[in-house]
């Protein structure tokens, strides 16, 4: 049956259009119109193929002279060297996708009409928040195959690529999100943005250069501590590892040691003495899992608080 026109099989598509997220569509319209998007994917995938063939012919130039290259630490070293360069592109990215999102329509006086519509104030959120991860998503699976050349050369198993892909995308999520908390509260965008790229750096910088400062202190009470009492060695280092999990690359290269040294992607048994061993989560995993969970708490935040602006 149908009528003017219209197949009974695309009404479907036809009512899902109308349910769909309108400030969704715009904001993806906005951001992939014109040459700015594909000029920065373009040039971000250039310095990474320019930075990539530099470790490639320097590696092999060196080792020439010594045997020929071992192409299985050649595939290691690069794909180690493209994933700490995309962590670092998500950390100065992300915020600034997000960090404008509610303050930049206070600035332009739009944001009373945008929520004089019959938007709720999850799909003002989530719209917001879409709109800046799918181009986050684009970008990082546009390197993936600069990554699969590592796989190809054989220092790389399909597990290392699949882990690597997990915190980059858990970390981007947070970071979106944290952006969006600040946009949500603040009125000025250079301020929200200050604030998002300050946390941003402070998890993925502070933390690896607070924990190698505090290597030497933790191998002295490591020392000290009384064999015997070994639940105080098991909770210091659970406390390690928590602050590893906090960083996305200390997450990730202590995950990649895990994995190459002792072949562990899940669970790692640590030896506390003699007579006891403790089971401590894989890094990624921690990580993943904080990074989740302090993601949802902080978008419950930013709905409620859009949500008592209506009022």
């Amino acid at each position: 049956m149908a009528e003017r026109g219209v197949s009974v099989e695309s009404m479907p598509r036809r009512r899902w259009g109308r349910e769909s997220n309108p400030l969704l569509i715009k904001e993806l319209r906005g951001r992939m119109r014109g040459a700015r998007a594909f000029v920065v994917l373009t040039v971000y995938l250039l310095l990474l193929s320019c930075f990539t063939s530099i470790i490639y012919y320097a590696y092999t130039s060196s080792a020439t002279s010594g045997g020929g290259p071992d192409m299985a630490d050649l595939g290691q070293i690069i794909f180690v060297a493209v994933v700490i360069i995309e962590i670092f592109m998500v950390t100065f990215i992300t915020p600034a996708f997000t960090a404008g999102a509610i303050s930049g329509e206070r600035e332009r006086q739009t944001y009373e009409l945008l929520r004089t519509t019959l938007l709720s104030a999850p799909k003002l959120v989530f719209g917001k928040l879409y709109a800046a991860l799918t181009y986050m998503l684009l970008l990082i699976l546009a390197a993936v195959p600069l990554e699969s050349v590592a796989f190809v050369l054989g220092g790389v198993v399909i597990e290392e690529l699949a882990i690597a892909l997990v915190i980059l995308l858990v970390t981007a999520l947070l970071f979106a999100v944290i952006g969006l908390l600040f946009s949500a509260f603040l009125r000025s965008t250079l301020a929200a943005t200050v604030l998002a790229y300050i946390v941003a750096l402070l998890l993925t910088i502070g933390l690896p250069v607070l924990m190698l400062i505090s290597i030497g202190i933790v191998d002295t009470m490591m020392y000290n501590i009384d064999p015997t009492r070994w639940m105080w060695k098991a909770l210091l280092m659970y406390v390690i590892f928590l602050l590893l999990s906090l960083s996305p690359i200390s997450a990730a290269v202590a995950t990649e040691v895990f994995l190459r040294d002792d072949n562990v992607i899940f669970l790692y048994w640590y030896d506390t003495g003699s007579t006891h061993r403790i089971p401590i989560l894989s890094p990624w995993i921690t990580h993943s899992l904080i990074y989740l969970g302090v993601a949802l708490v902080l978008l419950l935040i930013i709905i409620l608080r859009v949500r008592r602006q209506e009022t």
